[in-house]
């Protein structure tokens, strides 16, 4: 299988050799050796951990710029719903909106609608599906290429429901096509990411053979030239273009706020991610439906890509949220759709137009003695080391490095303490004390 597109690159003049990459890479992607870092290109997820861990800049996410809205005569934005958590409570998303017709988009599409049909849709899918139990949201594109990688066992749980970015993008393309009287291929849709893993998402998708997105620009690039024409009074778009309850899915808990099936579950970062998944393939949550999981702290308002503190962001769209001006006529729109979404659902709007399938971490040795044999050898390697997983040798921790020993990826003697018990314990010669 060929190994997916990125859109994490390395500074090499920046990059030192310190390993907090190699730490914090959930897939154990990174090594470093010669004090530069290394990538297996067939395992990174593009989560942006090593971005976020790495104290001297060495790594960015490549993102689209202004040359590639060139090619297309018409150029949608779509941002992600995080983006209206990056200029404080007073500044509501249709400014944000029409600030981006500012920058050098034609027109403005927004996800939050498509949010709250997707949820309508995962409740149907709950309410029909015989299991397994849980099923896993298949929203933060970096969750799934580590269930793929690192859980395998775990596919069956994903909820084959396409995103809301990628739905959006579909209609949004088909809508301005119409408009305009543009041939489709014209027309660009591009994404306001708060992360590096949708523009890999994007270049390679899960769950469809290509991407409807033409490319995505981060909001960190993006928020100097949206705040100057905001301050300048940039008009807005209509408040109608709203779903204000959709908003709320760029916070932890929003996706499963928007649904009524309230037997589930939201955990963000990584390391809470792991341990509940974990906790899955041991036989536990078994009584959950539904599991909403974000690679990134607080959820998209905590992606590499942002530039307002998640804690702060939060409290400005939970602001915003708090001054829907009718709830109940909010609330009636909500039920009002219902049956539309359930009508879509059943003509398979809603569906992933391919498998998940499992890219698991670990291949098999085809010949069965062989794989036993390599496995015996590795954890006598182990047995061997000090289990300090201080990553001195270039990988993140001793059980890594017992494999790469085994498979010839580095020798024993890379281990600093090995060495260190060498010197202080040195051979004797033969007939000498």
């Amino acid at each position: 299988m060929d190994a997916p597109l990125h859109s994490i690159v390395r500074d090499d003049s920046r990059c030192v050799g310190c390993v907090a990459c190699c730490k914090a890479c959930p897939t154990r992607a990174i090594r470093v050796h010669n004090g530069r870092q290394t990538v297996d290109a067939a395992v990174c997820i593009d989560c942006g951990e090593c971005i976020r861990a790495c104290p001297h800049d060495a790594l960015s996410s490549r993102t689209s710029t202004p040359s590639d809205l060139a090619r297309f005569r018409h150029a949608v934005a779509i941002p992600s719903t995080a983006l209206y958590s990056q200029f404080g409570r007073g500044v509501r998303p249709e400014q944000v909106a029409g600030a981006l017709l500012q920058v050098g988009f034609s027109a403005f599409d927004d996800v939050s609608w498509m949010c709250q049909m997707v949820g309508g849709a995962v409740d149907t899918y709950l309410s029909e599906c015989r299991g397994p139990w849980p099923k896993i949201s298949a929203t933060c594109p970096a969750v799934l290429r580590l269930i793929q990688q690192r859980y395998p066992d775990l596919v069956p749980h994903v909820v084959p429901i396409e995103t809301p970015r990628e739905l959006t993008a579909k209609l949004a393309r088909r809508k301005a096509a119409e408009a305009t009287g543009l041939p489709a291929d014209q027309v660009g849709i591009f994404y306001i990411t708060p992360c590096t893993a949708i523009m890999q998402s994007i270049g390679s998708p899960v769950g469809r053979p290509e991407s409807h997105f033409d490319g995505a620009f981060s909001i960190a690039d993006l928020y100097g030239p949206l705040l100057k024409a905001i301050r300048a009074g940039c008009p807005p778009v209509s408040e109608e273009s709203f779903n204000h309850g959709g908003l709320q899915w760029g916070l932890t808990g929003g996706e499963s706020a928007g649904m009524r099936n309230l037997n589930s579950l939201a955990v963000s970062g990584v390391a809470e991610v792991v341990k509940v998944f974990d906790s899955i393939e041991a036989g536990k949550f078994q009584a959950l439906d539904f599991i909403e999981a974000h690679i990134c702290p607080d959820g998209c308002i905590g992606g590499q890509l942002v530039v307002e503190s998640r804690h702060a962001a939060r409290h400005t769209l939970q602001g915003i949220l708090a001054h829907v001006r009718d709830r109940s006529e909010y609330e009636s729109a909500r039920l009002a759709q219902e049956e539309r979404v359930r009508a879509m659902y059943r003509e398979r709007f809603f569906d992933m137009e391919e498998k998940i399938r499992a890219r698991p971490l670990a291949q098999g040795h085809s010949d069965l003695q062989q794989a036993i044999l390599l496995r015996q050898e590795r954890t006598r390697v182990l047995s061997l080391l000090p289990r300090r997983d201080c990553a001195a040798c270039g990988a993140p921790d001793c059980e890594t490095f017992a494999g790469d020993v085994v498979t010839d990826r580095c020798e024993l003697d890379e281990c600093v303490f090995l060495k260190l018990r060498q010197q202080a314990n040195p051979p004797k010669e033969n007939g000498h004390e």
